[in-house]
């Protein structure tokens, strides 16, 4: 069992390190902590997707398919700076159907982000840990445990983030929050498209390379 305590280990401090996820559950947290939390449970929702394909095997199907994973980069860009229009967009009052709309937005956040499934496949294989248990079973335990991880590290970071937000002035708070959680978002969609762009750059190398 020291292949998952350290697997565990090396979850929680890479689930910490700064990137789309962690931007995406402080900037919604910036609101009511309640927000990031719920967000947090839609994130990890995700994360129970990409655990099954990883599982049934479909993950390394998806992962061939280079048309699929460039459509799901530009896709979620789009989607980002979509939620940055939004934002700018928005007026403060009550929306009675926020609950599901933030869990949904943590779900496409996850599911459209093709680093996570590319992640799991690289990643899991590493930590394998039986030579009798069957490798499915051994995936789906995997992903329990760092699933749980990642509930719990995006859970706390939202609590910390709300509680951070408290020593900003009320006034500029009310003026500038909207406009800073749009910049977020904007920020998270320019990093997925700098990762496409080194992705395509690498590609093109290779191929000079190897042509």
């Amino acid at each position: 069992m020291q292949e998952i305590l350290l697997f565990l280990i090396s979850s929680l401090a890479l689930t910490l390190m700064p990137g789309p996820d962690i931007l995406f559950v402080v900037n919604q947290s910036l609101d009511k902590k309640k927000n990031g939390i719920i967000t947090s449970l839609g994130l990890c929702t995700g994360l129970i997707f990409h655990t099954m394909f990883l599982v049934f095997g479909l993950s390394a199907l998806i992962e061939s398919n280079n048309d699929l994973i460039t459509f799901l980069k530009y896709f979620g860009t789009m989607y980002l700076f979509y939620l940055a229009y939004l934002e700018i967009k928005s007026e403060n009052k009550v929306n009675t159907n926020l609950n599901s709309k933030l869990f949904l937005r943590g779900l496409y956040m996850n599911l459209i982000n093709p680093k996570v499934l590319i992640f799991f496949i690289a990643y899991f294989p590493n930590f394998l840990f039986s030579d009798t248990l069957k490798i499915s079973n051994q995936f789906l335990l995997l992903g329990f445990v760092f699933i749980f991880q990642a509930l719990l590290v995006f859970i706390s970071v939202s609590l910390i983030s709300n509680k951070l937000i408290k020593y900003i002035s009320m006034d500029a708070k009310n003026i500038s929050l909207k406009y800073f959680k749009s910049l977020i978002f904007i920020i998270i969609g320019l990093l997925i498209l700098i990762w496409i762009s080194l992705d395509l750059n690498l590609y093109i190398c290779m191929q000079l390379v190897y042509n």
